[in-house]
């Protein structure tokens, strides 16, 4: 048992984290409303059924191969909070497969209305709801666990907007999916 246990204090881990006083401003690190929003469009996100996951991979991967933490998703902050456009709920959470020490490695935070799927790729194929996305950035994994606070910040994270999908983009893919069909069956 004492081996598992410290196998398991050996992995890489992150502070998940954007708040302001983990990440100074600028740059805006919050998530934002964007497209299909209305009025709400540019202002920071709110909402708690919008979960907010963090997905790694190796410095090399490419955004589709990159897996989600096993920890639980954190959650936009609602609407009357003072702090909107970040989330509730993080804290450190650990890379499996990656050890103190052992380089750079990408991650990418991910967005989604639980409304419309219990996961992000849910989410996006249901075509509903509001889901969006940072751009992959690279995280150094601390030395030792002892490392500083500091060194546990998701430094290259920046802002990204929550989009709803459009309905004739939606209405569009319908119709290439029904052309497939239709090319198929001749």
């Amino acid at each position: 048992m004492s081996v598992a246990a410290v196998a398991a204090f050996a992995q890489g881990t992150v502070n998940f984290l954007n708040d302001t006083v983990s990440l100074s401003t600028p740059p805006d690190r919050f998530i934002r409303f964007g497209g299909g929003n209305g009025a709400l469009t540019g202002l920071p996100a709110f909402g708690t059924n919008i979960q907010v996951q963090l997905y790694y991979g190796a410095s090399t991967a490419t955004e589709a191969s990159l897996v989600a933490v096993s920890t639980a998703p954190a959650r936009l902050r609602g609407s009357t909070s003072t702090a909107t456009g970040t989330w509730s709920g993080g804290g450190f959470r650990t890379l499996q497969g990656f050890d103190f020490g052992a380089g750079t490695v990408n991650l990418q935070v991910r967005a989604w209305d639980i409304n419309f799927g219990a996961t992000y790729d849910q989410a996006v194929l249901s075509g509903q709801g509001n889901i969006g996305k940072s751009a992959m950035f690279q995280y150094l994994i601390p030395a030792s666990s002892s490392a500083p606070g500091g060194d546990f910040v998701m430094k290259s994270f920046s802002t990204f907007n929550l989009v709803i999908p459009e309905p004739s983009t939606l209405a569009l893919a319908g119709v290439g999916v029904v052309a497939l069909l239709l090319r198929r069956r001749k």
